[in-house]
């Protein structure tokens, strides 16, 4: 008998030993927020709904590329804001007035669990390995986890007990395909039965309250997007060093991919858009197949997401390293509504009427090259048909409001785009396109240009340009 126990006691430590080496495995990156903050937000969120409330929310699903390949897996945002969990498969559930829980003989009551995929070794030998329920609280700090099996029952058990008054729980949209559409199929079955039964839970939409508390970025968020912003700075000032005429668009936009994995970004923030010549006038042309020909001017508007947050920088050069007379032209219009649109963001600034800064700087500008014959009337429009900008944070475009605040984060992007053709424009002009576009943080005094690492200026841009870049390289 002393003999089994001390067979025991060392399979114990093994499974230990094993458990902590998988944790430690899990722990390559340092630079990423604490669990306390994904704590804070989850109680913040509890403190909006109140206690007789379910919320439930739950990961994005596997998207299907080809055949039997995946798209390269990427957490739903509002999922991630509130438990920073990077794996599929997985629901967050939490009630203020507590969940009943079996824990060994006795039952407990927590206010949050985790539903995650349970350790499967043979699994985590083809696709890694994954926390399971002990890391999703030692590793992610949540009160509780299950492994995902047991959330059907766990969530039937709640609404019959609990008698909560409201189920905050995003709609199952098309999208939601899968193992996780069958997973988080117990709340489809309530929005039907519901509506057959007239339930006394109300559901109500929880991505809007989320979305809420995204607006305004923490300082631990501020420095994941400058540290975006940073890589995807340098990106640029490599591309521009490296482009010469005969390379093609895509040779650019791998030095932009090398750069933005080479300093550990795990995605771009979006496809990589690298215009030449007529493809500079395409607002989000994706192909960049086409050869870059002397004395054209590229578009290139790439940027890096780190820690799944987003940059988000455009800057146009030319080809050659020298811009044109007609091209410095449109150009200098474009980086002087930026700068003045920029110097106009501050704390109660209406997003309106800093665009109109820029709106106001593109017509007077365009009316004085003869481009538009007339002013008002849209007449700049046709050239500069999209908006100032966007809120940047864990989605590209990320979620914001009509006026300034601190700790907000918006792009300032405007532009001039000229397509061949264009009635009444003198040809020098055709084939011209400029954006410009910088990320800035709104600050209690003003604003910070996080962008700032790689150059606008002309004089600076073609200085750049006379350096040697990593895509000058020959491949041996």
């Amino acid at each position: 008998m002393k003999k089994l126990y001390s067979i025991l006691l060392i399979a114990i430590s093994v499974l230990s030993a094993q458990t902590e080496t998988t944790l430690n495995y899990l722990q390559y990156d340092t630079e990423v927020s604490s669990p306390a903050l994904y704590k804070a937000r989850r109680d913040s969120l509890m403190r909006l709904t109140g206690n007789n409330a379910v919320i439930i929310l739950y990961s994005a699903p596997e998207r299907i590329r080809n055949a039997d390949v995946d798209y390269q897996y990427r957490q739903s945002d509002n999922f991630y804001y509130l438990t920073g969990f990077t794996e599929p498969n997985a629901v967050l559930m939490m009630c203020g007035n507590g969940i009943s829980v079996k824990a060994g003989d006795s039952t407990i009551s927590v206010k949050e669990i985790l539903f995650v995929q349970s350790r499967n070794p043979m699994m985590e030998s083809w696709t890694g390995r994954r926390y399971g329920t002990e890391g999703a609280v030692k590793l992610l700090g949540m009160e509780y986890a299950l492994t995902n099996d047991t959330f059907k029952k766990i969530f039937s058990q709640t609404l019959f007990f609990s008698q909560p008054l409201y189920l905050y729980a995003p709609p199952i949209t098309s999208d939601c395909s899968g193992e996780i559409r069958e997973l988080v199929s117990p709340i489809q079955n309530f929005f039907d039965n519901a509506a057959a039964h007239q339930s006394a839970i109300e559901f109500r939409d929880v991505n809007p309250l989320v979305r809420k508390m995204r607006i305004i970025k923490s300082p631990e968020e501020i420095a994941l997007i400058r540290k975006a912003t940073e890589i995807s700075a340098l990106a640029h000032n490599q591309a521009m060093m490296s482009c010469e005429p005969g390379m093609h668009e895509y040779e650019l936009q791998a030095v932009y991919e090398y750069v933005f994995k080479k300093l550990g970004a795990e995605y771009t923030a979006y496809p990589c858009i690298v215009g030449a010549g007529e493809n500079s006038v395409i607002l989000h042309y994706e192909s960049n197949r086409k050869k870059i020909n002397s004395g054209e001017i590229i578009a290139a508007d790439c940027a890096a997401e780190y820690h799944g947050y987003a940059s988000d920088i455009t800057r146009t050069f030319p080809a050659g390293g020298k811009f044109s007379k007609a091209q410095r032209e449109i150009y200098q219009i474009v980086l002087n509504a930026q700068k003045a649109a920029i110097n106009a963001v501050q704390p109660g600034a209406a997003w309106a009427k800093i665009s109109a800064v820029a709106d106001s700087v593109i017509e007077n500008g365009l009316f004085d090259l003869g481009i538009i014959r007339e002013k008002g009337k849209y007449q700049a429009k046709k050239f500069f048909p999209h908006g100032l900008g966007h809120p940047v944070g864990l989605n590209v475009h990320d979620v914001g409001k009509a006026e300034m605040e601190p700790g907000m984060i918006y792009t300032v992007e405007p532009g001039i785009y000229i397509p061949e053709g264009s009635v009444n424009v003198d040809p020098k002009y055709f084939n011209i396109g400029v954006r410009i576009e910088d990320v800035v943080l709104v600050t209690p005094n003003g604003y910070e240009v996080l962008s700032a690492g790689t150059p606008k200026e002309i004089s600076e841009i073609e200085a750049l340009m006379k350096k040697k870049g990593i895509g000058n390289l020959p491949l041996q």
